[in-house]
């Protein structure tokens, strides 16, 4: 059943700024996949089947070369991310310090590995190779900020943060006389 509904929520999307990002560009020339595909993830957050394939009717590529290219950007993005995306620095001194550890905390609370989306679709888990800043090692930027010094017990509260702030405020209950 999923599966439908997934089907369903993609009939549903709104192809016309995929035919603008396409517009916006001197030529269908090849050359401009990258950006192009850079621009339609801008308005989607990902890369909807139905718009990767009118760019490539409209480039004349294969499924096989838009997707090549995909593939080898990790910032290129197939299915639809949660609302934070967590990037969890991996280079040496973060990993050193246990990245692998808080990756691993992640996953025993929100059954997410790298890669995984939460089933509620709050948060993406995304690894790094190096976020640039060795010193403040372990380290991840959810959404768009930076946490530095990280262990695996504060990351679980960073992220119990964000899953606070999301949830809608709750409105008094009226009192019925």
């Amino acid at each position: 059943m999923e599966a439908k509904e997934t089907e369903i929520a993609e009939e549903e999307i709104d192809l016309a700024p995929v035919h603008a990002i396409l517009d916006s560009f001197p030529s269908r020339d090849r050359r401009y996949l990258i950006p192009m595909l850079q621009k339609v993830q801008g308005v989607y957050r990902y890369l909807p089947d139905k718009a990767v394939q009118i760019l490539m009717e409209a480039l004349e590529l294969t499924r096989a070369e838009i997707f090549g290219v995909i593939s080898f950007y990790p910032g290129l993005l197939i299915t639809e991310p949660g609302k934070y995306i967590i990037k969890l620095c991996y280079g040496t001194a973060c990993f050193v310090k246990g990245a692998n550890i808080i990756a691993n905390k992640i996953d025993e609370c929100y059954h997410m590995r790298p890669g995984d989306t939460d089933e509620t679709k709050l948060f993406t888990l995304q690894t790094a190779s190096c976020l640039g800043n060795c010193g403040a090692a372990p380290m991840a930027i959810i959404g768009d900020d930076t946490h530095g010094t990280i262990d695996p017990e504060k990351t679980l509260e960073l992220l119990g943060s964000y899953k606070l702030e999301d949830e809608p405020e709750q409105q008094p209950e009226e009192i019925s006389s």
